[in-house]
């Protein structure tokens, strides 16, 4: 059986929970508390800061905290307690896992995503845990964070009490989730709200919504079924989190259909990388449709992209917010509202159309801030912070110029790597070519120098039979 087989009949049997195996009873208590827990990591939950953890073997133990990776002086005693305690813990919630089964994937807590897999599927026993921290979901703290601008805020705070739908994008661990829970949040209490989480990562206990967890559906079919039960139920705001293609082909038929409130998470490079995956998507469930039409279709999916990145720094951001523009050709482009360049937002004189609601609804905004030249303002910090500021800009500064260099440099080293490679054969091969290139230059020169004498002889002799003939 080939790996992809053997990995996915361990997950199908995971999933389907088998029978529990009885847990060894532990007379002491000590002991038994281990089993409810996952180790010396546990200690690192208590970190607001704390995005992933990612274990390779007992003694790397690897932390991120604010998209920023550092080794940590903790470790596990041996690879037998880690695995052993991996068993343990999995044992106790229902799952299985050993050396026929070798992978395992399941919720630690709710907002914090454990996967586990052990020799010999992998050469070490490896553990990642994928932690999602409902503090981050607010505007203040983006804020803070100066992920976003006051005006970005506004707008935020705005659109997230509109019917418009909205395609959150961008790439592995940036603010995709985070932006869709403070969407969520500041939906009016009077409007009913549903969410459907592939990966079981968003807190929402709120009365006025209804939580579906997809993470471990593997029917399609069924997966389609549900979720269509869901709209029937006709709720005002729908909000799908980690979008995969079929759900994304679905949706986008029903707001062709005239779905509206649908806000979505999808992993993507850029927002034209975003509209390109929902029109594969597309074409997978109708490929006898044009490439065109299914772009098309595409772009009608949202009215509103917000892309989010990690800055140079490594800082997250939301790099813009764009809005799917028609023109008088019928013709769609994605629009930019607000970009995030060189260190700050910028507006980019461009006024949305869910600015006109935003109006009739009393909401707070002034077309001011879509302006080119206007100046975006930020979270007032501290001195401390202030400074902080300064050299964060003197060290983007730094890294660019930096970045500069090494293209330079390695610009050089690509000249250098092409002359060594011209040594020996190459280089003989060239000075042969060389040679023969001289040598034909000789060889029209003598050429040319031999007529010439000719000519000359030839003017003598007719100069010659002139004189005679007077």
């Amino acid at each position: 059986m080939s790996l992809k087989d053997r990995l996915h009949a361990t997950t199908k049997q995971n999933e389907k929970k088998e029978e529990k195996e009885q847990v060894q009873y532990y007379q002491n208590s000590s002991i038994a508390a281990q089993i409810d827990s996952l180790g010396v990591i546990d200690t690192f939950f208590a970190d607001d800061e704390l995005n992933s953890i990612y274990v390779n073997g007992a003694k790397n133990i690897y932390i991120e905290r604010k998209g920023r990776t550092h080794k940590s002086t903790s470790s596990y005693r041996d690879n037998v307690q880690l695995e052993n305690l991996i068993k343990k813990y999995a044992q106790n919630i229902g799952y299985k896992i050993d050396e026929k089964n070798p992978y395992i994937k399941f919720n630690h807590k709710l907002g914090i995503n454990v996967v586990a897999t052990l020799p010999p599927l992998s050469s070490n026993v490896v553990m990642f845990v994928k932690c999602y921290n409902d503090k981050h979901a607010a505007i203040q703290v983006l804020q803070e964070e100066q992920s976003i601008s006051k005006e970005i805020a506004l707008v935020l705070e705005a659109i997230s009490t509109l019917k418009t739908n909205i395609i959150i994008a961008g790439e592995r661990n940036t603010l995709k989730t985070t932006i869709l829970s403070t969407l969520l949040k500041n939906l009016p209490s009077n409007n009913r709200g549903t969410i459907v989480d592939y990966k079981a990562e968003i807190i929402n206990k709120v009365s006025n919504f209804s939580n579906y967890d997809f993470s471990n559906i593997e029917n399609e079919k069924e997966e389609l079924e549900i979720l269509n039960s869901i709209l029937i139920s006709n709720p005002d705001r729908i909000y799908i989190n980690d979008c995969n293609e079929k759900t994304l082909s679905f949706i986008n038929e029903k707001i062709i259909s005239g779905l509206k409130g649908v806000v979505l998470t999808l992993e993507a490079k850029s927002p034209k990388d975003a509209v390109e995956k929902i029109a594969l998507g597309i074409l997978k469930d109708n490929p006898k449709l044009d490439y065109n039409v299914a772009k098309l279709l595409a772009y009608k999916c949202a009215e509103l992209i917000i892309f989010v990145q990690k800055d140079e720094l490594n800082n997250r951001i939301v790099s813009s917010i764009s809005q799917i523009n028609l023109d008088m050709n019928d013709n769609y482009s994605i629009r930019d509202i607000f970009r995030y360049y060189q260190s700050e937002h910028k507006s980019c004189g461009f006024i949305p159309d869910f600015y006109e609601e935003a109006k009739l609804n009393s909401l707070p905004i002034n077309s001011n801030i879509f302006d080119k030249d206007y100046k975006h303002t930020y979270f007032k910090t501290s001195k401390n912070e202030v400074l902080g500021e300064q050299s964060k800009k003197v060290n983007l500064e730094i890294l660019k110029k930096f970045k500069k260099d090494l293209t330079i440099q390695d610009e050089k080293q690509e000249e250098n790597q092409e002359h060594k490679e011209l040594s020996e054969e190459e280089l003989m091969a060239k000075a042969q070519e060389k040679f023969e290139e001289l040598k034909q230059n000789v060889q029209n020169n003598q050429s040319q120098t031999l007529e010439e004498l000719v000519f000359e002889l030839n003017e003598k002799d007719i100069s010659q039979e002139n004189d005679e003939n007077i």
